[in-house]
């Protein structure tokens, strides 16, 4: 209390001692009470007594003397015995109050402790409960692995009673699907080197079963802080394993034929190609995610009874996804991968549409969808076949186990493509087609003969086949050879035997050395190739038919911009009259001036053109280029008379409607007479063509475009047929006139030249001579009566002005 508070207290208090003091007889009961009085007023430090006697002593009788005369003896008498009661009252007072916090304390001690047992009792019994009846699994085991205590969730999940439990090891849980690095991770934790570690985990059921966890083990420690305990807490996971399994397996296979899609096929051949293979990952130092071992043993069991679907050759449990494979840019071809030519022989290459000796191979629209260049490493024979002995090829892939990628890196594809399988769907219907793609794949999987191989279906009527190995090369042709006899037996489907053709590109190569999108890059070339070819056959993928493709598409992606930029330019080679020598006109010959490989022949580039649909710009250009420059040669008064330019048209240019409007309009513009102007068509193009075909041609002919019939022989004409053809000449072709490049002329050559000319003149038309070579030849040809010829005898293919001045030439000559 307060100083003030405090006095007001002892007032009345001093007053009672003063009047005791007084008080015939002494009575000293008023002085006990002030003594407990003071203790009441929590005056009982160590020194207030002795302070509160002293100041009694000094001050009370002094202070507070009797009423009636008293000897100082007394007076000192009465206050030493009101002092001894104070102090009397004060000591009672003050053991009363130490006993009763004695007492009160000791109370409480009771009642702490009685509540400590009580919320140690209810803890653990709420502990106990929670432990009993979690849904979670919990187990303690010591630093060796022995089990101390389960709850009855882990009883539950291993199908076993928990006392059973009890005392075995966790090296004994070990499941075959644990990984290595789970051992590593277990030692860390019960040496101390890490805290806790977490991962999914198989283990064994009471029934064979396989019951897959979320395991968590936490290194307990005691108070020293050493490792003492594990405490391991396992959710049971298996029904979202087996729906993840369900999940991965739907998204990796095929609905309509059970065989791996294009997303599992890829990823094993992303491991056939990669350098590194990663078949599954290892757990991390915090929180390991991969599959791996039981709290402490990751030791080989009995095999797994598993409960992934498994309806193909790959269970998908083990599968590793894998990233987004960008498509590599198509770079551009060296300029010795394009087949450039050297000097021909004789006859040039015609603009326009003329295709060469050797008709290039056929280059599908989707080569275009091939990925990357790069360079398979096929150690399989180049040669293609169909239909070699398959040797033993029973049994289905069905079932194997995932293939794993051998260490010789080797590894071989298949890329089967059925011909002809969009008529069976056109005319048959999809229902039929499904059920021959299910049985194609049926027989497909029975050639697979090792656990290293896998078939999948990518989409469509394309499947693609996968081995690896040492001798992966051998056994992709090997398998495409079973594949093709598998395939020849027909399929009997709703009472209708339906013949399965087949296409087949092989590639091989060895891991490291290539990239996913080159092997299929090669392995769709090569089968686009056994298509070409003719179909129901193989062919292995080579270096230098990539490099061909590579090349065609290079070439073909830059025809649009090469047209634009004005890269294009034309040659001419003189027409001579073989009666006198002089020069009648030329042939406009279409080049190429490649900003990367140079001058390119039409051979080269023209079938690109018809392929893409860029013939009829380019053969509208070389026409308006062709009529430019004749109209300059008239202006430029070359030779006696006009001279006349022959340019080639194509079969896509003779289908384009607008073909006599266009042409009208180049000789309106140019300022040229129709006579002018020569358009040159091959034989097969008109052979055979019905009246709409030929309208546009009578059209032209009528206005006065003399039309020639080109490579005149190499067909299977009618003769006859030429009658009713709007041509007025017929360019024989050099295969009928190497006889007579030498004296003395073949005696055959000579006949059939000699009855041709005889036909072409009955029918009024002139016959011009393509690879003239040799004078003895140009004679022959001139006595046999031929009117025209072109070759490099007279002048090879060159610039507008050379022929300007050997048309001068001829006009001096005269």
């Amino acid at each position: 209390m307060a100083e003030r508070e405090f006095e007001e207290y002892l007032v009345p208090l001093a007053r009672r001692l003063a009047h005791a003091l007084r008080t015939m007889p002494l009575d000293t009961r008023p002085a006990y009470e002030v003594g407990q009085a003071l203790v009441a007023a929590r005056c009982y430090d160590a020194g207030a007594l002795p302070l509160t006697l002293g100041v009694l002593d000094a001050y009370l009788v002094l202070y507070c003397p009797p009423d009636r005369p008293m000897l100082a003896e007394e007076s000192r008498a009465r206050c030493a015995r009101l002092q001894h009661a104070v102090a009397a009252g004060f000591a009672h007072a003050l053991s009363e109050r130490a006993k009763g916090e004695q007492e009160s304390a000791s109370r409480e001690a009771l009642a702490a402790r009685a509540a400590a047992e009580q919320a140690l009792h209810a803890s653990e019994a709420r502990f106990q409960a929670v432990f009993d009846g979690a849904v979670i699994g919990v187990g303690v085991a010591d630093l060796e692995g022995q089990v101390l205590l389960v709850n009855d969730a882990v009883a539950r999940m291993f199908g076993r009673p928990g006392d059973h439990l009890l005392g075995e090891n966790v090296a004994d849980w070990a499941h075959p699907e644990d990984v290595p690095t789970a051992m590593e991770v277990y030692q860390e934790l019960i040496t101390g080197q890490r805290e806790h570690f977490r991962m999914e985990k198989p283990y064994y059921r009471g029934d064979g079963s396989v019951l897959w966890t979320n395991l968590t083990v936490t290194l307990l420690r005691d108070e020293s802080g050493a490792p003492q305990y594990q405490l391991a807490l396992m959710e049971d996971i298996t029904e979202q394993r087996r729906l993840r399994d369900r999940l991965r397996y739907e998204a990796t296979h095929d609905e309509l034929t059970g065989l791996p899609n294009r997303t599992l096929f890829f990823e094993r051949l992303d491991e056939a190609v990669s350098a590194t293979v990663t078949r599954t990952p290892a757990a991390d130092t915090a929180a390991p995610t991969a599959t791996s071992a039981s709290v402490g043993a990751s030791a080989p069991a009995a095999p797994s009874a598993s409960t992934a679907p498994s309806a193909s050759t790959v269970p998908v449990a083990a599968s590793v996804p894998s990233a987004p494979v960008e498509a590599e840019p198509i770079p551009e071809p060296p300029a010795d991968a394009i087949p450039l030519p050297s000097a021909p022989p004789a006859g040039e290459i015609p603009a326009g549409g003329t295709r060469p000796d050797e008709p290039p191979t056929p280059v599908p629209a989707t080569e275009a969808r091939s990925d990357a260049h790069a360079q398979a490493d096929a150690e399989a024979p180049a040669s293609g076949g169909s239909g070699a002995d398959p040797g033993s090829a029973s049994g289905s892939a069905a079932g194997r186990p995932a293939p794993s990628i051998a260490e010789s890196g080797k590894f071989g594809m298949c890329y089967v493509d059925l011909d002809g399988f969009r008529a069976v769907n056109d005319s048959l219907g999809h229902a039929v087609g499904d059920h021959l793609l299910i049985a194609v794949a049926e027989r497909l999987q029975t050639c697979l003969t090792q656990p290293s191989q896998i078939v999948a279906r990518p989409g469509g009527d394309e499947f693609f086949a996968l081995t690896v190995g040492p001798t992966a090369p051998r056994d992709a042709v090997d398998l495409a050879e079973r594949m093709l006899q598998a395939l020849a037996e027909p399929v009997r489907i709703k009472g209708r035997d339906l013949l399965v053709r087949a296409s087949i590109g092989v590639a091989s190569g060895v891991r490291g050395e290539t990239t996913r999108a080159a092997v299929l890059r090669s392995v769709d070339i090569a089968m686009y190739r056994a298509k070409a070819a003719g179909g129901n056959r193989y062919e292995v993928a080579d270096a230098a038919s990539d490099a061909r493709v590579i090349a065609r598409h290079s070439l073909t992606n830059g025809l649009p911009a090469a047209l634009e930029n004005g890269e294009f330019f034309i040659e001419y080679q003189p027409l001579v009259r073989l009666e006198d020598g002089t020069v009648r006109g030329a042939e406009a010959l279409v080049r190429w001036l490649h900003p990367v490989h140079g001058v390119l022949g039409p051979d080269q580039f023209i079938a690109l053109a018809e392929n893409t649909g860029l013939i009829v710009p380019l053969g509208r250009w070389v026409l308006a280029e062709a009529a430019r420059q004749a109209r300059a040669w008239r202006d430029a008064g070359c030779g006696a008379e006009p001279l006349r330019v022959n340019v080639n048209l194509s079969p896509c240019q003779l289908r384009y409607p607008d073909l006599v409007a266009d042409t009208v309009a180049v000789l309106e513009n140019a300022g040229l007479e129709p006579a002018a102007l020569c358009l040159e068509v091959t034989e097969n193009d008109l052979i055979g063509a019905d009246e709409e075909a030929l309208r546009p041609l009578r059209q032209l002919a009528e206005m006065g475009v003399d039309i020639a019939l080109d490579d005149f022989g190499t067909g299977y004409s009618n003769l006859a047929y030429l009658r009713r053809l709007p041509v007025s000449t017929l360019k024989l072709d050099r295969s009928f006139t190497l006889g007579m490049q030498s004296d003395p002329a073949d005696p055959v050559d000579v006949k059939i030249v000699e009855g041709i000319v005889s036909l072409a003149h009955t029918l009024n038309l002139a016959v011009t001579v393509e690879g003239v070579e040799t004078g003895s030849q140009a004679e022959h040809l001139r006595m046999l009566g031929c009117d025209t010829a072109q070759g490099w005898y007279y002048a090879r293919p060159g610039p507008p002005d050379r022929l300007h001045q050997l048309a001068l030439t001829d006009a001096a000559g005269g």
